[in-house]
């Protein structure tokens, strides 16, 4: 008999040596006069030996990522406790290499990059006992080329809890000259901290009463949106404490002409689409927002076949300027976060649509990557995610192979 495995060979010496077989077995006491003799196995030394087989490979990524990279912000709504950031390259062709890396994100972790810094950052809770006991909210600092985990900061010394909700791009923010962070707490008190990025520390808590969510504003300022349609901005002095704030009037209704919390942010512009199409626009280029008015998204035909914006994380922008969203056509009250059929981009400076994409599938959320040839991934229907040219609109591949089940927020990578 002649054998490549080792293992193997070493089995069936040993099975052969204490006689197993489906033949009655002799007594103790008579074993040792009958055992049968061990049976010599030796491999055949003209076959190849098996090639080594190499584990725990650890690769560096690279400290600028692929402008065709993104990171899918992997909600894991239905398992809470092990959602995921994953790197993913949507050009690669062979699924064993589109992952370039992941981070576990615990209870729908809120996730923000650093854009000069070789750090990254997950908002992220957990129970003491797995499901239950006291919770712990804890800020996960990672390096963006190695995924190590750097530091974690625990969240009691702020006396808040983290803002906890679906993914939000805003639920932190890297401030412009990229010194501090600011997470958005909500017990349901609003406030938001800041962490110091050179020491890892928190620095302090500011109370934002009515007002959520971290938009930059100016180089160490930060802007959160009112509950009664204002903005209120918060200007933070160079020890990081707070140092002024200013609201301006309310440049929308709640109830009757609500918009969404979820813009794109252009060139220090941020453009906030309404439900209905009406596209508002707030200057924070500078160290205090600025409401610069608003202008209609829809024409006289759209508007009457009721298209609006609609999805989850459904707006960004592209390297050229322009504004990317979700449509939706026939749409109504309480449809603005199904998601729609189509995405047009518009030129946000000349206030006019530039382009339609049609969808294969039905799209809930989306980003468009960096670069001068970018491109389009929507989050589908099926929880899959489809990948287009930007440009033309093109389809070039669907991936749903990558172990995510609620990409429900996809990030451009930096």
């Amino acid at each position: 008999m002649k054998l490549r495995n080792p293992l193997a060979l070493a089995t069936i010496t040993l099975l052969t040596a204490y006689g197993c077989s489906s033949e009655p077995q002799p007594s103790a006491e008579s074993h040792a006069d009958h055992a049968p003799a061990a049976t010599e196995i030796v491999a055949d030394p003209t076959l190849p030996p098996l090639p080594i087989e190499y584990i725990g490979t650890v690769e560096t990524l690279p400290e600028r990522y692929p402008e065709n990279w993104v990171l899918i912000d992997e909600t894991s709504f239905f398992k809470m406790s092990a959602g995921k950031i994953i790197v993913l390259d949507l050009l690669e062709e062979k699924p064993a290499r589109r992952i370039k890396g992941m981070m576990d994100k615990s209870l729908i972790g809120n996730f923000v990059q650093h854009p000069t810094r070789n750090e990254q950052y997950i908002m992220e809770s957990f129970h003491e006992r797995g499901s239950r006991g006291k919770k712990f909210d804890v800020l996960a600092i990672y390096d963006k080329t190695g995924l190590n985990l750097k530091k974690e900061i625990f969240w009691e010394e702020t006396g808040t809890d983290r803002l906890q909700a679906l993914p939000e791009r805003y639920s932190m923010a890297v401030s412009g000259d990229g010194e501090l962070l600011f997470v958005a707490n909500f017990n349901p008190a609003a406030s938001f901290t800041v962490v110091d990025l050179e020491t890892h520390e928190i620095v302090s808590t500011i109370g934002t009463p009515g007002c959520v969510l971290t938009y930059p504003t100016g180089p160490r300022s930060v802007s959160s949106l009112c509950s009664n349609g204002s903005m209120l901005t918060t200007v933070v002095g160079a020890d990081g404490t707070l140092a002024r704030q200013q609201r301006i009037e309310p440049f929308f209704d709640t109830d009757k002409t609500p918009i969404f919390e979820r813009p794109a942010i252009i060139d220090g512009i941020a453009y906030f689409p309404s439900f209905t199409g009406t596209m508002h626009v707030v200057d924070m280029s500078g160290e205090l927002a600025e409401y610069r008015g608003s202008w209609d998204m829809l024409t006289e035909q759209e508007a009457a076949a009721n298209h609006r914006p609609s999805g989850l994380s459904f707006t960004d922008y592209d390297d050229q300027g322009h504004f990317y969203t979700i449509m939706q056509a026939d749409g109504g009250e309480g449809t603005q976060s199904h998601g729609g059929h189509q995405v047009w981009v518009f030129d946000p400076i000349a206030q006019k649509k530039v382009a339609e994409i049609d969808l294969p599938n039905w799209g809930i959320s989306m980003a468009v990557t960096r670069g001068e040839k970018p491109l389009l991934v929507v989050t589908n229907g099926e929880l899959q995610m489809d990948v287009f040219d930007a440009s033309s609109g093109e389809h070039i591949q669907t991936i749903g192979d990558i172990g995510s089940d609620t990409p429900l927020l996809i990030h451009k990578a930096l």
